[in-house]
């Protein structure tokens, strides 16, 4: 038989269609270099200390801008050639307290401050803080407007939660903000239900990651280059596109810096469980800037369910001109996880007699496998004071190889397990993205808007490759009481791969709209246009093609929308009210053929926010969503439709510096989740049920207190709790996760640069069933662990 390549068959009929948005998007960038620009002003002035004496070292930033400088010895700063416009002035530096400030710069004009630092040794809870909410200008925003003024809930992570908490994990990290349940299968598998529902974007620095919204589930790797992570709550299709109901997660990566830091650490814990991280960052010059960090984690995990991940980060930030900056990151790790299918459960949701919860029943050969490169480069052209211009591009190639037991299944005398589901399959990734922003402020009388117009493309190419496994220990049958779990050869081969092959475009506006000081309006607009491609050929053991499947096609197009207010009777307080839409395209396809409507759905919310000094905020808000045209995924490949589902609830969140040195985060969630009836009158067997994986009460809360005075200056005391609802794992909520509360704690001592921590997780050893595959495999949350980190900052 002659083999066939593919690529002398198919073809991505989307990459014919992007010519035209890099003809657009360098027509407006040549625009843009041809385009006057405003003479630039200076911002410049002096730092003392509370007695008079000069302070060198003091960093003075403009927010949300690369727009910074260091005092000199003299205590002198000077920042040139700064574009016209209101800024948020941000001064810190060790040793003493930070200032926020906000100031107008003028066309031509140096503006000359000066300032007198009040002695702190809380400094570094309120860089933190800004830092966070930088961030949350390009991340979730997309423009520089306070999260006060915006009709949207968001919660966010810090790097100093996740340091003071131990996280290595973007599941245990989301214990952290309310809303969200984390689900981890098969070892390293992670997925996300928000607000009741599954369907969510994981962006990286505001770019999608397109693997959740194919598979549902992904692995990603440790945090050490993470300086927070943003949740955004509700449908957010209008600026990041498709599949964002619950809401949207962005990792914020660690950026460059204008002063030199550097950090580094060593962990060991329960499990044996290994971890170093290292980081640095700084200026190589006036105009460029970098950030490297790596990370290495290594745990033999509960239940031996273990992993070893590995990841580098660099970030480069180079602004050639006082209009100009470009942006760029590259990422790369590669981790192995020891899959886990859990335990499975009896009806009723019961233990089997004699089944120990600290067993794992898998095959020794199981592996998960994940190796993974990004790039993104981002280009920012500041046009004129009131108009920007921005283009990023990115991509990545991620390669996901799995082989793994999956099922577990008694016996008829329920003493032995057979192992009857072994899969295999291989995902290779690679999908590049566009996003052409462009960014206007003007007024019209009175009223001033920011508006934001963008073009998105995203090209997707991913085959996944499935075979045959086979060998002596195919379907080995396992006792359940001291296990002989090698039982022998076991392997897979290549017997074909199926193809995924998409392009989206997307063309939205957004305008937020200021009537005056105390109302505050946002609208905005979105068209996607969503193609996608599939079929499955067959392949030799070498992955040429020997024979094509058949193809089928999905082309799809949607308008979304959201519309909120803003309304501010006195300055810390925000009362809200907002409606917006959601779409997903269903990539869904039968055994015979047969695809599936897209999903839609709505949320309507109301909120109000608290804010006191920058300190510390509040959050109160309430909402309803609904979800149709639901599909629920059954083992070999079967669908059903389970039709349209509702998720109606609140939130309460406080989070911040309540005293110096005392750092609170806490939530309380409350969520109704259930499935609807079928409008068309056909019975609907699960109506009324809750939705899976959407418990109906969740709280969190990490309280940390620094000494700040005296002799045990610089000691630290923590504590935490988790508490989940019991959770239904199926759509007929025939089984269900019982209701838990687990307890933390933490003790540190930092003096200078060094300091050192005791984590203690799960303090009561409480035992509990943490997440669930197949609805009656259950898996169990580790029991009583420490963790002991040592630190060195520079």
């Amino acid at each position: 038989m002659q083999k066939i390549t593919p690529c002398c068959s198919r073809t991505n009929g989307g990459a014919k269609k992007t010519t035209f948005s890099f003809l657009l998007a360098y027509a407006l960038l040549l625009a843009s270099l041809l385009a006057p620009a405003a003479a630039p002003g200076r911002v410049r002035g002096s730092i003392q200390s509370e007695k008079g004496d000069a302070v060198a070292g003091i960093s003075v930033r403009l927010e949300g801008t690369p727009y910074a400088a260091a005092t000199n010895a003299d205590g002198r700063f000077d920042i040139k050639n700064v574009q016209a416009g209101s800024y948020t002035l941000l001064i810190s530096g060790v040793g003493h307290e930070a200032k926020k400030e906000n100031i107008v710069v003028k066309e031509g004009q140096a503006l000359e401050l000066n300032y007198k630092l009040n002695t702190s040794t809380n400094e570094l809870s309120e860089v933190v803080i800004s830092t966070a909410r930088r961030q949350a200008y390009s991340g979730i925003n997309k423009i520089d407007v306070p999260l006060r003024d915006m009709p949207i809930t968001t919660s966010t992570v810090s790097a100093k939660t996740i340091g003071q908490r131990g996280i290595d994990d973007l599941g245990e990290a989301m214990k952290n903000t309310t809303g969200v349940r984390a689900n981890n299968t098969y070892g390293g598998f992670q997925h996300f239900t928000i607000r009741g529902f599954s369907n969510f974007v994981l962006l990286v620095d505001g770019v999608r990651d397109e693997r959740h919204n194919i598979s549902t589930s992904a692995p990603n790797t440790n945090l050490a280059n993470v300086e927070s992570i943003e949740v955004l709550k509700g449908p957010a299709s209008v600026l990041f596109g498709h599949s964002a109901l619950g809401g949207i997660i962005n990792i914020v990566r660690k950026r460059p810096t204008a002063g030199f830091k550097a950090d580094f650490s060593a962990s060991y814990g329960t499990f044996n469980t290994r971890r170093i991280r290292a980081g640095a960052g700084g200026a190589i010059s006036d105009e460029l800037r970098y950030r490297v960090d790596f990370g290495m984690s290594d745990t033999d995990g509960y239940r031996r369910s273990g992993s070893n991940t590995n990841n580098g980060y660099l970030a480069l930030e180079y602004t050639p001109t006082d209009k100009d900056q470009l942006y760029l990151t590259i990422g790369a790790n590669k981790d192995m996880y020891d899959t886990d299918a859990g335990i499975p459960m009896l009806e009723g949701s019961k233990l089997a007699p004699g089944m120990k919860v600290n067993t794992r029943y898998n095959d020794p050969q199981d592996f998960l496998k994940h190796t993974r490169y990004d790039f993104q480069l981002k280009y920012t052209r500041q046009l004129t004071s009131k108009l920007r211009l921005s283009n990023q591009l990115s991509y990545y190639d991620d390669n996901i190889n799995y082989f793994s037991t999956e099922e577990l299944s008694f016996n008829s005398g329920r003493d032995s397990l057979q192992r009857s589901y072994p899969f295999y399959f291989n995902h290779l990734t690679k999908p590049w993205q566009n996003q052409l922003e462009l960014t206007l402020d003007f007024n019209t009388g009175s009223i001033e808007h920011k508006l934001l117009a963008g073009y998105s493309i995203s090209v997707l190419d991913r085959k996944t490759y499935n075979g045959d496994v086979f060998g002596p220990a195919l379907n080995a049958t396992i006792s359940i009481d001291n296990p002989v779990l090698n039982h022998g050869y076991l392997t897979h081969n290549d017997l074909n791969y199926r193809a995924t092959m998409e392009n989206v475009h997307g063309i939205y506006v957004q305008d937020f709209i200021r009537f005056s000081d105390k109302l505050k309006g946002l609208a905005g607009l979105r068209y996607d246009m969503f193609n996608g491609t599939y079929y499955t050929d067959k392949v030799d053991d070498n992955r040429n093609v020997t024979e094509h499947g058949a193809e089928s096609t999905i082309s799809k197009s949607a308008v979304t929308y959201r519309l909120g207010l803003v309304y501010q009777p006195i300055d810390p307080l925000s009362v809200y009210g907002s409606f917006s839409t959601y779409f997903k395209p269903s990539r869904r396809i039968a055994p015979n053929g047969e695809t599936f409507d897209p999903e839609t759905g709505y949320q309507g919310e109301v909120g109000s926010r608290f804010e006191l000094s920058g300190k510390w905020a509040a959050n109160l808000s309430l909402y309803y969503m609904r979800k149709n045209n639901q599909l629920e995924a059954l083992p070999w490949g079967i669908y059903k439709r389970v039709g349209s589902a509702e998720s109606k609830g609140f939130e309460l969140e406080v989070n911040g510096n309540l005293l110096p040195g005392l750092d609170v985060t806490a939530g309380y969630t409350f969520s109704n989740a259930k499935i609807l009836p079928f409008s068309s009158g056909e019975t609907n067997a699960v109506a009324g049920k809750a939705v899976a994986f959407a418990p109906k009460n969740l709280v969190n809360a990490w309280i940390n207190y620094e000494v700040q005075n005296g002799v045990v200056k610089g000691l630290s005391m923590s504590a935490g709790t988790n508490y989940m609802d019991e959770t239904f794992t199926n759509s007929s909520n025939s089984y269900v996760l019982p209701a838990y509360t687990v307890f933390d704690a933490a003790l540190g001592y930092r003096i200078g640069r060094m300091g050192v921590r005791l984590n203690v997780n799960n303090v009561f050893n409480e035992r509990y069933f943490a997440n669930a595959i197949f609805a009656n495999q259950f898996s169990p949350g580790a029991t009583r662990n420490f963790l002991v980190t040592a630190r060195y900052n520079l």
